[in-house]
């Protein structure tokens, strides 16, 4: 018996070929838009949504505390106050503050861990420190953005919120971004920009019921920190209120200092509670 040998195969095999990357082409198209493919930059590695989630993943720390020096601009209807802080942040919902003034020592600490939210202010008669639990309420009592612990702390890691239940339901290219739409029983709750080189987080904006939009945050200026991709300037904006980072002295730390503030001696502790 004689048996061809390849280069009589190679028509049929790019036949056979091409008609695989239209199969793909349109089952891709018809979850991401027609221009998701066509607009796809070259070198990117991104073929589906879980492909780019997964990428962010590992651009940014899941169990390692991160610690910055802060200049923060807080600005709500045409207003602006400055501070500089130092923050200590973990993933899902740890955070610690302290202010650092011109001159003097820090006189303003803020800690949010397992749930609780503790703020210390000193002062005459050993200061105020005040308890209870890390609600949005509470928060905002201290917090510019009407926002939870669970999302903020993971946006001033340059991360997006985990939100349970949630699912992708669509993907695709817009100005060469890779761009996640995040829904939850149909509805879309998140939408989410990813740079298709580094594989880091450019944009997320969150809805309210209705599709209306609760917050945008930017993230711009990425380092890379050890071995992971983070942002040094981020912009976080809900509403009349725009809240503004900016990043120096960024580490990561596997040990750190325990995120909630003791309760200094002599102090009684005020609930927020009640």
């Amino acid at each position: 018996m004689k048996f061809q040998t390849s280069s009589h195969r190679v028509f049929p095999s790019r036949i056979l070929l091409n008609a695989l990357w239209i199969v793909l082409g349109t089952t891709f198209l018809g979850c991401a838009g027609n221009s998701a493919l066509l607009s796809r930059p070259p070198g990117s590695v991104f073929f589906s949504p879980d492909d780019a989630l997964l990428a962010l993943a590992a651009s940014a720390p899941d169990d390692q505390t991160l610690t910055v020096i802060a200049r923060i601009e807080f600005e709500s209807h045409g207003e602006r106050r400055p501070l500089k802080a130092a923050l200590m942040m973990k993933k899902p919902a740890s955070l610690r503050m302290e202010s650092v003034p011109l001159l003097g020592p820090p006189d303003f600490f803020l800690s949010v861990d397992a749930g609780e939210l503790r703020v210390f202010s000193p002062g005459d008669n050993g200061g105020r420190f005040y308890m209870g639990r890390s609600t949005v309420r509470n928060l905002n009592r201290f917090f510019p953005l009407t926002l939870p612990a669970a999302d903020i702390i993971p946006l001033l890691m340059g991360q997006p919120p985990g939100i349970e239940a949630i699912s992708s339901c669509l993907g695709g290219w817009e100005e060469r971004l890779y761009h996640i739409d995040r829904c939850m029983a149909a509805e879309r709750m998140m939408s989410l920009w990813i740079d298709p080189v580094g594989g880091h987080l450019l944009r997320v904006r969150a809805y309210a019921e209705g599709g209306a939009i609760a917050y945008t945050a930017d993230f711009s200026d990425h380092i890379p920190v050890g071995k992971y991709i983070l942002p040094r300037r981020l912009t976080i904006t809900g509403g009349a209120v725009s809240l503004t980072l900016r990043y120096t002295e960024v580490r990561l730390d596997n040990d750190a200092e325990p995120f909630a503030l003791p309760i200094p001696d002599g102090v009684a502790p005020i609930s927020l509670d009640e």
